[in-house]
């Protein structure tokens, strides 16, 4: 598995060459939270839809 440096190496080449600095944050930033989901979803630390949607309303009131 790649380091975390060569990870992020390689999506800051991915990027157009007129990315900016606020472009490729936000792209290392969704690129952590799709590995912190999939981890999580590796060990079971989920909640169905529907639980989510009761503390959301819960959140509201």
């Amino acid at each position: 598995m790649a380091t975390a440096k060569e990870q992020i190496a390689k999506l800051v080449q991915k990027q157009p060459d007129d990315s900016s600095y606020d472009e490729i944050v936000r792209e290392l930033t969704f690129g952590v939270m799709i590995q912190r989901g999939l981890a999580d979803s590796d060990k079971d630390r989920m909640i169905s839809n529907e639980e989510m949607r009761n503390r959301i309303r819960k959140w509201r009131k």
